[in-house]
């Protein structure tokens, strides 16, 4: 029997980094705990601890730690750290702080309604194309848990697939005991032990379940009733008359509990969901992922041989000219798409080509650095590793030229000044080349060119914005912060900088850390309009309601007859007390009727409440409402009345509402922690006003 740890306690800092925070759930053989990155403040992380001590475990847990860092995809949870300490290992994964599809299903049924199939279709195409990433890996990665409360949308509504706690790495080796789990309605009959085993069909027998449970609302039949009862499954067009019959083919075919009649794999099935629903078909890559030790031998089959050792094991007369070509590696694959092995990951890479595309590597690697070995091209001057000037090279395909000569042998050597060298080509301009590949959308080639044109010499601003926003599109947002926070280190100075980790940070859900930087970018350049504006609204979604003005109040020259930017500035004026300098703005607005029926209400509700009418205010929000369902304020000042009524169960709905419609507003998740505090449960209220102060660790400060 497997020894269990008892629950690391709230406020344990694991390696003086990762502070406890809460227990987020058990499973498949780890518990996870939700904890705060001390050094990146704000930054919340979801932490797996090994429960089982024994050696298969740690094993296990260890193998599934190395291939999951080496993962990277925008709906796969990104693996950042692993380590040791006392009881246990510990993985760290970024927390998706959104909401689960299970959680829409739960809601949409409640209000009897389905999900828009467009966004449903949206989600599960997101979701195949990471599980057909994983099944891409060499050897395959099968998830083996896929289900709605598994996919996570962030605050952009991007899916997310979590929880690698039963993976299997290797689809040809036993299941381990302690990671066999089902989760009934969506685990294949082969998951019961019905079968030979789980390989990648596994994993789309559950995304097809996943499909059919948010399109219908409904869980599907479980694969081992089905199997061996005959249980039904209901066709999801009877149950959602918005499915279409070519969707309902590719749910049902990817069911099937025969496993040979699925598609092979979550790329294939994509495909066919793609078209079934008339979107465009993904590319996939020709060859898979092959993951090899990072450590690549120094000599390689690209070295070419060196002149010398040719002189000395052949007659001078055998060598028909003075010319040497390195010899090309063989090619790998069929003739009409010849490759070659990349020498620092081992990917197939297409002939000619200049860079692999599976590691960013340089491919030529016929001259390497004096100091460190790291491959060069020809005709760079310094290493782009560890920066040593490197020796003058002609290209690989470059030959000494020697005139024709008689057909009569010559009577002595050639003389010195009948050879001539080829001049070397100029030094590469990475930063261009960096920027065309940005420019054609091949965002991790222009990492590598950028990252190869900052190890070089100058290391201008633009370069580091250039490398943030290439990171950004790859979804590496972490990768962008370091970047950008590396360029203000040698320009401190630079708004652009500021500006470009701002927006990153808003990407990356940390809206308080943001702000600084806007507003340092905005003291920098104080005539930026549009950043005035992004830096006002970011202040406003936090709630810092006098900040928003002060920077609002920069604009006022230049937009001072805009409806919109009046009603922002009078909303602001509202909320920060001075409602003598609101009321004649919304007096006039309204006689205007210059903005929205719904912004108008809103308007005329937070004029009522400050100035004590509050049951008028709520008459006003609540048209505000009916206007405009998504009036995300509007359902907060109704929670604000409510709990100031105490009438706490209305409030905390209310809240909620507001929260659903705008994740990032902490003051929501702040009034949802008094809701419930007051109702008596404290293990929700700190839950939520963590969330709170994980947007603005400064809130109570400020408010």
């Amino acid at each position: 029997m497997q020894n269990r740890f008892s629950e690391l306690p709230l406020g344990h800092a694991l390696q003086g980094r990762y502070q406890i925070i809460k227990k987020l759930g058990s499973g498949g053989y780890g518990s996870v705990y939700l904890a705060e990155d001390l050094r990146l403040r704000g930054r919340q992380v979801a932490v797996k601890e090994l429960s089982d001590p024994s050696d298969s475990a740690q094993q296990l847990f260890k193998q599934e730690a190395q291939v999951l860092a080496a993962l990277d995809h925008p709906g796969l949870v990104r693996v950042s750290d692993f380590f040791g300490e006392g009881r246990s290992y510990y993985l760290v994964m970024d927390y998706i702080a959104g909401r689960d599809l299970l959680d829409l299903v739960v809601d949409a049924e409640k209000q009897r309604r389905h999900l828009p199939i467009e966004k449903v279709i949206d989600w599960m195409t997101q979701i195949c194309d990471a599980v057909g990433y994983l099944h891409q890996q060499q050897p395959p990665i099968i998830h083996r848990d896929i289900k709605p409360n598994n996919v996570r949308l962030t605050q952009k509504e991007r899916a997310v697939l979590v929880d690698f706690g039963i993976a299997k790495i290797d689809p040809k080796a036993k299941t381990q005991v302690m990671a066999k789990a089902v989760s009934q309605g969506f685990s294949p009959p082969e998951q019961y032990g019905l079968g030979s085993g789980t390989d990648a069909r596994s994993d789309v027998y559950a995304l097809g379940a996943t499909l059919y449970c948010v399109v219908t609302l409904t869980p599907p039949s479980d694969s081992f009733e089905r199997l061996m009862r005959g249980a039904a499954l209901t066709p999801p067009s009877q149950l959602n008359s918005k499915v279409s019959s070519a969707l309902e083919k590719v749910i049902l075919q990817a069911m099937s509990v025969n496993i040979a009649q699925r598609y092979s794999d979550a790329g294939e099935m994509l495909a066919a969901l793609q078209t079934a629903t008339g979107r465009p078909v993904t590319q996939r890559p020709s060859a898979a992922v092959v993951r090899r030790p990072l450590m690549a031998p120094i000599a390689s089959q690209h070295t070419p041989v060196p002149p010398s050792r040719i002189e000395s094991s052949k007659p001078q007369s055998a060598v028909p000219s003075a010319a040497v070509t390195p010899q090309r590696p063989s090619t790998v694959g069929s003739s009409s798409s010849p490759g070659v092995t990349c020498p620092q990951c081992g990917a197939l890479v297409r002939l000619g080509a200049r860079f692999c595309p599976q590691c960013g590597k340089t491919m030529d690697t016929s001259h390497r650095c004096p100091k460190c070995a790291t491959p060069y091209r020809s005709g760079a001057r310094f290493c782009a590793k560890c920066g040593g000037t490197l020796p003058i090279t002609a290209p690989p395909d470059a030959a000494i030229q020697i005139p024709s000569t008689p057909s009569t042998p010559s009577p002595g050597p050639v003389a010195i000044e009948e050879v001539a060298l080829t001049p070397p080509p100029p030094p590469p301009n990475y930063a261009a080349e960096g920027l065309q590949h940005f420019q054609a959308g091949r965002f991790k080639e222009a990492t590598v060119a950028f990252e190869s044109a900052l190890q070089v010499e100058a290391q201008p601003v633009d370069l580091y914005v250039a490398l943030g926003k290439a990171y950004s599109q790859l979804q590496q947002h972490d990768a962008a912060v370091t970047a950008l926070e590396k360029g203000l280190e040698q320009h401190p100075q630079a708004p652009e900088l500021h500006v470009a980790l701002g927006k990153t940070l808003l990407a990356m859900e940390r809206p308080a850390i943001a702000l600084e930087h806007l507003e340092q970018a905005l003291g920098l350049t104080p005539g930026d309009a549009d950043l005035a504006l992004l830096t006002s609204n970011t202040a406003f979604d936090l709630g810092r309601y006098s900040a928003a003005a002060a920077n609002l109040e920069l604009l006022l020259r230049t937009r001072s007859q805009d409806p919109v930017f009046r009603g922002r500035v009078a909303t602001c004026y509202l909320l920060t007390g001075r409602v003598a300098e609101a009321e004649p703005l919304v007096r006039d607005l309204l006689q205007q009727e210059s903005l929205p029926p719904a912004e108008l209400e809103f308007l005329k509700g937070l004029l009522n409440y400050k100035k004590g009418s509050q049951r008028w205010a709520m008459r006003n929000f609540h048209d505000a409402l009916r206007l405009d369902p998504r009036y995300a304020l509007a359902e907060f000042f109704v929670g604000e009345i409510y709990a100031e009524w105490r009438r706490w169960r209305e409030a905390l709905e209310a809240y909620e509402r507001s929260i659903t419609l705008n994740p990032s507003a902490p003051a929501a998740h702040m009034g949802l922690s008094a809701c419930w505090q007051a109702l008596g449960d404290s293990i929700k209220a700190e839950d939520s006003r963590q969330r709170g102060l994980a947007l603005d660790p400064d809130l109570v400060a400020n408010t």
